[in-house]
């Protein structure tokens, strides 16, 4: 293959709700021997789409509108086709009687699609099989999320308790669901609550799409008071699971025995020494393609921590890197991880960052690109 078409690589950028002409999904073509970047399509009419998920084929991409219905806000599920590196056309999967999900994930074996709903502490899980092979169908899964919130204990679906909120009170005057993620074994569906200050883990059984969960009780994970726990990740070997604290702008490290227990291992600070952890939040949480390097990003503070991953899961802080924009959400590495692109929210533009990993720095590469509030990143497959 020529050298210049083995550089080009493909990235979806979704955009929070409020884009003119409702624009809030792109494809961004970038170099990733140069970091040269620019987008090459624009899709239109779709109001906002949270979160994504691309599947491993790269041939998908699953996420939730968002849209009114009888006058109510509410949320659909969706799969766009992806095909020469452009997305195409859209189906509904399922229509939710709730606010836009804020985040969502795909099992490992890509069978289960799971969202947690900020605003509402909701969650809840869908079947991604044919539905000749269901006995739930699309109509069947609707009427179990037809009331304002999922009903607790369904197969598919449920509210977090408004218990053990945190102190707060400007953030946790109630539950809030902010992430939801599988353990790698796809046995375990994990929940991130900021306002109780807890990530729940609920055991799963039997064969898609029957899935159900098995007890009654789940596995909680408790942080610090305060810390508001927003987005979590699991290492590259599975023993490590990782915290990103939003309210205190720090990340927790746990070891984890690939069953019930967690046992926490320490937390570190995000911000420069000095920081008022009330003027800023962090926002994602990331590594790099072997696990050797934490990264995540804080808003306020704008800048992305980076952190050394040690081989017993403690972090060590190596650089608080300043960035360019205003506002850093999303970012992810370019395939070779010699660039990284960040979504800066509040100046409304992608800013592409030369990596130097020996040195644990991001230098900004050529000019922003124009993007309302980009909000989400996946590189294709």
């Amino acid at each position: 293959m020529n050298a210049f078409f083995a550089a080009v690589c493909y990235c979806i950028v979704g955009s929070n709700p409020g884009a003119p002409n409702k624009e809030a999904l792109h494809v961004l073509e970038c170099d990733d021997t140069t970091g040269a970047a620019k987008i090459v399509q624009t899709v239109k009419g779709i109001e906002g789409t949270t979160y994504f998920q691309v599947n491993k084929k790269g041939d998908k991409l699953y996420s939730f509108i968002s849209e009114k219905r009888k006058g109510k806000k509410r949320s659909a599920a969706v799969v766009f086709e992806i095909k020469d590196n452009r997305i195409g056309k859209m189906s509904r999967l399922a229509e939710l009687d709730c606010y836009v999900p804020c985040h969502v994930a795909l099992s490992p074996d890509e069978k289960l699609y799971s969202f947690a709903v900020y605003s509402g502490a909701q969650w809840g899980t869908i079947p991604l099989v044919p539905e000749r092979d269901s006995p739930f169908s699309r109509n069947s899964f609707w009427y179990q999320f037809k009331g304002t919130v999922p009903l607790t204990g369904q197969e598919f679906g449920g509210e977090l308790a408004d218990e053990g909120m945190g102190p707060r009170k400007d953030r946790q005057k109630k539950a809030y669901a902010h992430c939801v993620f599988f353990t790698q074994d796809g046995k375990k569906l994990g929940i991130v609550d900021l306002g109780c200050d807890a990530v729940f883990f609920y055991d799963l059984e039997g064969k898609i799409p029957v899935v159900r969960l098995r007890g009654k009780s789940p596995v909680v994970l408790k942080a610090d008071p305060g810390d508001g726990p927003r987005h979590a990740i699991f290492s590259k070997c599975g023993r490590f699971l990782f915290v990103l604290n939003e309210l205190s702008s720090s990340v927790s490290s746990y070891a984890y025995d690939g069953d019930r227990k967690f046992t926490r291992i320490g937390k570190w600070s995000m911000l420069p020494k000095g920081t008022d952890p009330l003027t800023t939040k962090a926002a994602a949480i990331k590594l790099t393609e072997d696990g050797k390097v934490l990264m995540a990003s804080n808003r306020g503070c704008d800048s992305i921590a980076l952190f050394e991953v040690k081989d017993n899961g403690e972090l060590e802080l190596k650089n608080i890197a300043p960035l360019k924009g205003r506002f850093p959400r999303d970012f992810e590495l370019m395939p070779g991880e010699k660039f990284m692109v960040v979504g800066h929210k509040m100046s409304n533009e992608i800013q592409v960052y030369a990596f130097d990993r020996a040195k644990y720095t991001l230098t900004p590469v050529g000019d922003a690109i124009p993007c309302y509030r980009p909000l989400c990143f996946k590189f294709l497959p």
